[in-house]
């Protein structure tokens, strides 16, 4: 007897024949009589249904049964037992094939128990001990290089828009397989390591990675290119909401919430609720929305490889608030407003109107051609951003009833942009975010065209400047490394101080571009004369040195102190003397001060102060009269720098 056999067979006793898995016979009868076992040779392959084919014979006289009964790891599979009956009165029965379906077969060591049974209740009972292979995927990452975390077989892969791309990357050779789910049309067969998708339209997709090392299983991922969806609610039972779509809020205040199956970012245009990475959010209507319409914009989180082709991925959605807007009389709204105008690209932002207070009386703005026009809580904000200046501050604003999207509004929604619309006559409503009793209402109309002939003064063109929009300030060492605000540096040797020795300064400073024509007067009268021409520009610019002409509308200047434990050594300052040009140095040699300071170990700070000056001016009413305010605007930028020496 083989020492795996596990029952001997008299002759009368029921027996099993023959047991065979996926066409390899795992089980028989040697010539005795008893059943001899492969254990632990039969290997069933990953996701791999188990086809199970049966002989057994049974003994009786009269009525003979053959019942053939399966349990897999010692519980019953009764869907699988069946019975036979026969007058013979040996019995032999090919059971019909049946299998094992490869969900049911978890990877790992597994013992199915075959039982056969006759009419007398005798019984035999064969053990096959084998192994389910488990699954071996090939590595595969999202975009082009094969980094960062791999993803699972049988994932999803969501591109949100109208249509897009993605691509994909294996560690090891395969071919990849697309196929229209819809169609089960196979769209492209590319034999490679990276694949790209191509341009797919809104759909289901297959991706199919078939390993060429036949020892790793076939990688798949679904592919889903569509808008996002959205519903009203706080889950997926509630009203879709189409794009575009228009929906009811409840009452103002009140609250209405929204749902997508996939996380994103909501945001209320032109309010400042905002929510990243939510499948929820609960859009706040404030007591003073009534009679407004609200845009709702979500835009679900995107893996960073994909490309949405065409329409974005973002939906939009409007809640109409119930009840009526507020009116434009002067009793209830208690803010003030003022107009700037820039005439056009070259022009300065000057001051139209002030103390503009709410009214049915329709205001009326010249531009030929439109070019910028601002509705502002506080001019002064506008032009400098000083915080103290900006009055009733951020604000919700409305134009029609309809909440404006952010890019119409500055910074920090203390202004309107006007001029963002089409010429015309329009209803504005502000609500002040602070205090939402501080709002305004008024008529704003925008004419294309030159306006009338004033009666009262104007600002001449020598008379402003534009004011500057300075970009960051820079200290780059002769290797090319930047040094920015905030940024420490700390040198344990003196060979690390080289480094430092020929620092040069990137900054926004006036340059002069030549000369421009002014006119004076009119017909015989009119006298010509020229002014230098500055504008603001960014870039390498010597330090300590001043760039001042006179009759300029524009100025700058730089300085750099440099402090040892907070105790000024040296410092890089323009000359005070207007008769003396000063031209500045190139560089600043940081090692040479360290070293004049005896290379002590300590805190170094250099400090860089930007000064600009623009001239200003503007036509304010006082008191049913006209006048002209001249002036000049100074600002000034700092960087630091802290250098530790060990």
């Amino acid at each position: 007897m083989k020492k795996n056999s596990q029952v001997s067979k008299p002759v009368s006793q029921p027996v099993h024949n023959m047991i065979i898995f996926n066409d390899y016979q795992v089980a028989g009868q040697d010539s005795g009589g008893w059943n001899w076992v492969k254990n632990d040779e039969f290997i069933l392959p990953p996701e791999t249904a188990l086809d199970i084919d049966l002989v057994q014979t049974t003994y009786g006289s009269g009525t003979n049964l053959n019942r053939s009964e399966v349990l897999l790891d010692g519980v019953e599979l009764p869907e699988y037992q069946v019975e036979q009956q026969s007058s013979q009165s040996t019995f032999r029965w090919q059971v019909p094939r049946f299998s094992i379906p490869a969900a049911k077969l978890s990877p790992g060591p597994h013992i199915l128990t075959f039982l056969v049974t006759d009419a007398k209740g005798q019984k035999s009972t064969v053990h096959v001990r084998f192994q389910v292979e488990a699954q071996n995927y090939p590595s595969i990452f999202e975009g082009e290089k094969p980094t960062g975390a791999a993803i699972p077989s049988g994932s999803q892969t969501a591109i949100f828009g109208m249509m897009g791309s993605t691509s994909f990357a294996s560690t090891v050779p395969g071919t990849w397989k697309l196929i229209n789910k819809t169609t089960n049309a196979e769209l492209r067969s590319v034999p490679a390591k990276i694949f790209a998708t191509g341009t797919l339209p809104t759909g289901n997709y297959d991706l199919v990675f078939t390993p060429d090392d036949s020892s790793l299983s076939a990688w798949m991922t679904h592919i889903r290119i569509g808008m996002a969806e959205l519903y009203m609610g706080t889950d997926a039972n509630g009203q879709k909401l189409a794009q575009g779509q228009q929906v009811t809020a409840p009452a103002a205040p009140g609250v209405v919430q929204l749902y997508s199956p996939v996380a994103g970012r909501w945001s209320v245009n032109g309010t400042g609720q905002t929510l990243t990475d939510s499948q929820h959010f609960e859009v706040v209507i404030p007591e003073m929305m009534a009679g407004m319409t609200m845009s709702v914009t979500f835009e679900p989180n995107q893996a960073a490889n994909t490309d949405d082709l065409w329409g974005g991925s973002t939906t939009e959605v409007k809640i109409q608030v119930p009840g009526a807007p507020n009116s434009c009389d002067s009793a209830s709204a208690t803010a003030t407003m003022d107009v700037l105008m820039q005439q056009n690209a070259q022009s300065s932002l000057m001051v139209e109107r002030e103390n503009l207070y709410s009214s049915d009386v329709t205001v009326k703005l010249y531009q030929n051609p439109v070019h910028v026009i601002w509705l502002a809580t506080a001019a002064e904000h506008v032009e400098q951003g000083s915080e103290a200046s900006d009055d009733e501050g951020p604000g919700f604003w409305a134009v029609d009833n309809v909440v404006v999207d952010e890019s119409k509004l500055n910074w920090d929604h203390t202004a309107l942009l006007l001029s963002s619309f089409k010429p015309g006559r329009y209803k504005v409503n502000y609500y002040s975010k602070r205090e939402p009793r501080q709002s305004w209402c008024g008529y704003i109309q925008v004419v294309e065209d030159t306006r009338p002939i004033p009666s009262a003064p104007v600002c001449a063109k020598n008379e402003a400047g534009l004011a500057p929009s300075p970009g960051p300030i820079l200290l780059k060492n002769s290797r090319g490394n930047e040094y920015r605000d905030g940024q420490t540096v700390r040198v344990s040797s003196a060979a690390e101080l080289d480094s430092l020795s020929e620092l040069r300064l990137t900054s926004t400073y006036a340059k002069r571009i030549g000369n421009k024509k002014l006119k004076d007067g009119s017909g015989k009268d009119t006298i010509t004369y020229y002014m230098p021409n500055l504008v603001w520009t960014y870039g390498e610019t010597p330090i300590g040195t001043r760039q001042e002409y006179i009759g300029a509308t524009l100025s700058s200047a730089n300085a750099i102190q440099v402090f040892y434990e907070g105790k000024e050594i040296a410092s890089l300052k323009p000359n005070t003397d207007e008769e003396y040009v000063d031209e500045g140095d190139e560089s600043l040699d940081l090692k040479a001060i360290i070293a004049d300071n005896e290379n002590k170990p300590g805190v170094y700070t250099v400090k860089v102060t930007n000064t600009f000056r623009n001239k200003t001016c503007s036509v304010v009413q006082k008191y049913k009269k006209y006048d002209k305010e001249l002036g000049e605007s100074e600002r000034n930028q700092t960087m630091t720098l802290t250098v530790e020496v060990k």
